[in-house]
């Protein structure tokens, strides 16, 4: 998903998430940590996610999302892959939801 900004009837700024595709994708939990925030104990995971480039992954930036069963993995950096052109890495976060 990607972020698009608009004005709501009160004249406030409104951050609304528009769906661009599905695409598969490989996943690879690598981390996970537990913490308290705000008094309440929260989770949340370092994932992996690679996907092909195409035209629908072409214009993937850190401000997307990516929404999968439910759960939202915020994009933390676009790295093309060293050995493969035609892979895209996505590092994300998932259990500390911005947005």
């Amino acid at each position: 998903q990607r972020p698009e900004i608009s004005k709501g009837s009160l004249g406030d700024i409104e951050k609304n998430w528009i769906d661009v595709g599905k695409v598969w994708a490989n996943m690879s939990y690598l981390s996970g940590r537990e913490f308290v925030k705000n008094g309440l104990d929260s989770a949340s995971c370092t994932v992996s996610i690679q996907v092909r480039t195409s035209k629908l992954t072409a214009n993937i930036t850190p401000e997307y999302r990516i929404i999968y069963k439910g759960s939202i993995f915020n994009i933390q950096a676009v790295l093309p892959d060293s050995i493969h052109s035609e892979v895209i890495n996505l590092p994300c976060t998932t259990g500390m939801n911005e947005g």
